[in-house]
């Protein structure tokens, strides 16, 4: 099959770039996780805030690099497809491919239950938080099916709205707003003092897992690579900028509203039932601040911050199934035929949008914890963190003739990047292993064993499918 006559669209910049990264990052499981940090931690979540930002930097250079040397949808899978040859190539294409999308949906997925508790008490309704995690889902289902760039704006307002709301709050702490208390550097000190980076109660194993989740989710962008303009302009600088957005918004908030109480307050505070017992410590803060305002403009940018997070993910997601199925390797002729297909009017893969759809909804109807969620998705896409960064020094090697975003300078930044990643994935999980580790080895075996049937399939697909595949020309 001829792929090049399959394509998505180039309609984006640097922009939709770093708005795709921001947006699924910045997300309202990222303000519960965050307060987390800053409540148990004060300055040393600061700290950790800085080492996985910079672990994340690494990161966003090594997908940048990969994306701009193979601007495709598929992103992992088309790394992987490129790298290896033969069956064995697009087996390990399709199992690293599906091992992402199906783990990444529990991750997105404690997103999505983060807001439907927000969107819940916006309405201060008795209605079961599954019906509004069902909302959430169909209002991003919309701009996709759409079109890229129609998601790529909804994306932005929706960011625009929340940073604004964040950063409001973090001024607000600072200047004293509200019924905020006065700011206090002290206030950030735990009792014994800021804890050293090691140890039981140190740093890197309290609070990295939890300072790492504050940006996973960057390299998204790199799915949308088949639709931006100049890919070796946009790609490195959209998801560099996003990496330092988001650590200075983390910072502005946390450390803004923290330091106007002490550390006892606030963990007490986001125990409570008005903060849903953890999963929404944010909404009592806003009550806490601004009263019935604040717990109105909190709900809406968790909302908010939900809806941009699912609409990319969705973006993202359904390009990488569309990868797949471009290539005949999803299940045989029939499920590749009608996922390669791309809506004439919106160059949008529809199926793929509905099924990732589905995927981000089974999850948080069956659990609504958002933390356990978070975690179990947060081992896996981190772990998938160290192929971006190995996969960009096989490119590298191999020589192939295409162009990377960074000089030869950048290889020892990716095995920094790699190391740095498998230290943190220790600690940050550090008594979790036996919990996240177990539930991701169960996820990828799946994930294997779907892959092998669908590769078997697929090369058992009949000379037409070549012919419905190449129908799905968006002309």
């Amino acid at each position: 099959m001829d792929n090049k006559k399959i394509h998505l669209s180039r309609t984006l910049g640097t922009w939709d770039v770093m708005v795709a990264g921001i947006a699924l990052v910045v997300a309202a499981s990222t303000m519960v996780t965050d307060f987390a940090g800053f409540f148990t931690l004060g300055w040393g979540f600061v700290i950790a805030l800085v080492i996985a930002g910079a672990i994340n930097m690494l990161l966003a250079m090594s997908a940048a690099d990969l994306s701009v040397r193979y601007p495709k949808a598929g992103a992992l899978y088309e790394y992987s497809k490129d790298l290896f040859s033969g069956r064995i190539g697009a087996l390990i294409s399709v199992f690293v491919a599906l091992c992402f999308f199906i783990m990444i949906s529990f991750g997105i997925s404690g997103e999505i239950a983060a807001g439907g508790h927000a969107l819940k008490a916006l309405f201060h309704s008795d209605i079961g938080v599954h019906y509004f995690v069902g909302i959430i889902v169909v209002l991003a289902v919309i701009p996709n099916l759409l079109g890229v760039k129609e998601a790529a704006w909804v994306s932005a307002l929706l960011l625009i709205f929340m940073l604004g709301i964040r950063w409001f709050f973090g001024l607000a702490g600072f200047l004293g707003w509200g019924e905020f208390g006065e700011w206090s550097s002290a206030n950030m000190v735990p009792e014994g003092g800021v804890p050293g980076l090691f140890g039981d109660g140190g740093i890197i194993i309290v609070g990295l897992g939890l300072a790492i989740w504050s940006f996973v989710g960057i390299e998204f962008g790199c799915a949308l690579a088949e639709e931006v303009k100049n890919p070796a302009k946009s790609m490195p600088m959209g998801l560099m900028l996003g990496i330092l957005v988001i650590l200075a918004t983390s910072i502005m908030m946390g450390v803004g509203v923290t330091g106007t109480a002490p550390l006892e307050f606030w963990q007490t505070l986001a125990a409570s039932e008005a903060a849903c017992s953890g999963d929404c410590p944010q909404l009592a803060i806003g009550q806490h601040a601004f009263g019935a305002t604040g717990f109105t403009l909190m709900a809406i940018a968790s909302a908010a911050a939900t809806l941009g997070t699912a609409t990319v993910a969705i973006a993202a997601l359904s390009r990488l199934l569309f990868s797949i199925a471009r290539d005949g390797l999803l299940f045989g002729e029939t499920i590749s035929t009608s996922f390669a297909y791309l809506n004439p009017k919106s160059h949008t893969p529809t199926a793929g949008i509905l099924l990732t759809a589905v995927f981000l909804t089974v999850p948080s109807m069956t659990s609504s914890s958002v933390i356990e969620l978070v975690f179990s998705g947060a081992y896996v896409w981190v772990i998938s963190y160290v192929i971006f960064h190995v996969y960009s020094l096989l490119a590298r090697y191999r020589n192939d003739g295409s162009v990377p975003a960074f000089g030869d300078w950048y290889k020892g930044f990716a095995v920094i990047g790699a190391i740095s990643t498998i230290v943190a994935i220790y600690y940050a999980f550090l008594g979790g292993h036996s919990i996240y580790g177990v539930k991701a080895l169960i996820m990828a075996c799946a994930s294997f064993a779907i892959a092998v049937v669908s590769v078997v399939m697929a090369e058992r697909r009949k000379p037409e499918v070549e012919e419905a595949l190449q129908e799905n020309v968006v002309n």
